[in-house]
């Protein structure tokens, strides 16, 4: 029994070694060995972990092999979920520990904070705690970046972009200008389930973005009223933009098979939508003398804060040393120098310290060869302690905490929204299926004859076939449940 151990060690007996398995999506980074145990033998007396065996999966498989373990019973102790990454389906099949008491007994001030800040709501299920967020906020607002270096040398107006009309202005300026390039990339190519045009509609009409199963809601009525994308004005607008800069050749032909995730820094497309922190703190190019340039559009429209879900680790139910890895995350939580050993690594060898403080590259290192500064810690990030770190410049870190409190980012009425959807099952995993089959093909440009609203209606159709209606009364009825809850 995990409690009767830590009890024990209370009493001044001493806690039994333990070695923790975790597991994130990724890469490796060539320290991190090296860094977790320093920690752990730093820590030994307050811990007693005498290894933590961190394994990574690429983020296209780890969607599959944590459902396995989960399903085959594997006892690894935490994981990284996200409400983009595998939460959803970990936390409807039960494979997530229940928290709250163990919670108050190992990570008392870790807990506190979550119910300070709120985000006990959105990562519960039926009340209880199964998520563990990072306490930071953040926004996934579409900010538009580009090549300035190459709309500097090929005269292209970048001046007014603030609207979709001026982006499909500019972009055509840029496709007649610059030569050898693609001109924009919508999202698909690094794995996205949207296309960054809707993404950047949402401000526009100040739609909820859920990024779940294709739902969304205006952001001003009085109470959530769930649609299908399909189903909205949004929806047509961004296949009508694609459709155009597609047979204009602005996106490519390839967009649904192209495999290079990078090609943006790779110097193959002069623009693409990324985040507000991309913007402040630069993107690693691969290409020499390439600068950054990017533009927010729509800047006053609402859009959602991320759920603080957006990063989270989870407790597998078979967990093996669930008290040692709660354990560990108050002490995160509580000891600075453990925080900084645990997320930034050793002194001297992977980082050094600026004068201002910040966490900068040792000498020879950069984002895109570090031995571990910039590693994928996020659900580890407590703001308390967060510095500017790695690309993260003091200034960066100002200017997106002043962006973060902008009036134009709300908090979602319906954040961490999870219901338990078994009873529908078939129909959501039909509704996806379909959304993978035709709905990207649209949001890609594709559209047999170039007859929108011929197409959007056929998949609208097919979707009211696959159980729409269904999908939509249950959903409907949860989210009013939810927002009687809050």
């Amino acid at each position: 029994n995990p409690a009767q151990k830590t009890d024990a060690a209370a009493s001044g007996e001493s806690l039994e070694p333990v070695t923790l398995k975790l597991w994130s999506c990724s890469d490796k980074y060539k320290d991190q060995d090296e860094v977790l145990a320093k920690f752990c033998e730093t820590y030994k007396d307050q811990l007693n972990i005498e290894k933590i065996e961190f394994n990574y999966v690429p983020f296209g498989d780890y969607e599959d092999k944590m459902t396995s373990l989960a399903a085959g019973g594997d006892d690894f102790d935490g994981m990284f979920v996200a409400d983009w990454m595998i939460y959803n389906k970990m936390s409807n099949k039960g494979g997530l520990l229940p928290l709250n008491d163990l919670m108050q007994q190992y990570a008392p001030s870790l807990y506190q904070a979550y119910q300070e800040n709120g985000s006990t709501t959105a990562c519960s299920i039926d009340g209880q705690l199964v998520a563990l967020p990072w306490t930071k906020k953040k926004s996934s607002k579409a900010v538009l970046l580009y090549r300035r270096d190459l709309a500097e040398k090929y005269v292209v107006d970048t001046s007014k972009l603030e609207t979709i009309e001026d982006l499909d202005a500019m972009l055509g300026d840029a496709k007649e200008k610059v030569p050898d390039i693609t001109i924009f990339e919508s999202g698909f190519p690094r794995g996205n389930t949207y296309s960054d045009v809707l993404v950047i509609l949402h401000s526009k009409y100040e739609m909820d973005n859920m990024n779940y199963h294709t739902l969304t809601f205006d952001l001003n009525s009085e109470k959530p009223v769930l649609q299908a994308v399909e189903e909205t004005p949004m929806f047509k607008e961004a296949v009508t933009w694609m459709n155009k800069w597609y047979n204009e050749g602005i996106v490519s032909k390839n967009e649904l098979s192209e495999t290079d995730t990078k090609l943006f820094e790779n110097g193959k497309t002069f623009a693409k939508v990324g985040l507000y922190e991309d913007a402040m703190e630069g993107v690693s190019f691969n290409v020499p003398d390439a600068e950054l340039g990017y533009a927010e559009l729509y800047p006053n429209g609402k859009y959602r804060y991320d759920s603080p879900l957006n990063n989270a680790f989870a407790i597998n139910k078979n967990a093996a040393h669930p008290d040692r890895l709660l354990m560990l995350l108050e002490l995160l939580n509580t000891n600075e120098e453990a925080y900084d050993l645990f997320m930034y690594g050793i002194e001297g060898k992977t980082y050094v310290k600026g004068e201002d403080g910040s966490i900068k590259f040792p000498e020879g290192q950069d984002a895109a060869n570090s031995t571990f500064l910039g590693w994928f810690c996020w659900p580890f990030v407590r703001a308390q302690y967060d510095k500017p770190s790695g690309k993260i410049t003091p200034e960066a870190l100002k200017a997106e905490n002043a962006w973060l409190e902008k009036d134009s980012l709300v908090v979602s009425p319906l954040v961490g929204f999870n219901p338990d959807t078994s009873s529908i099952k078939t129909e959501l995993a039909q509704r996806d299926q379909l959304y993978d089959e035709q709905g990207k093909l649209l949001l890609a440009g594709i559209v047999e004859n170039n007859d929108i609203d011929g197409a959007i209606s056929k998949y609208i159709e097919s979707q009211k076939n696959a159980g729409l209606e269904k999908i939509l009364s249950f959903m409907q009825e949860e989210a009013d449940k939810a927002g009687k809850q809050q």
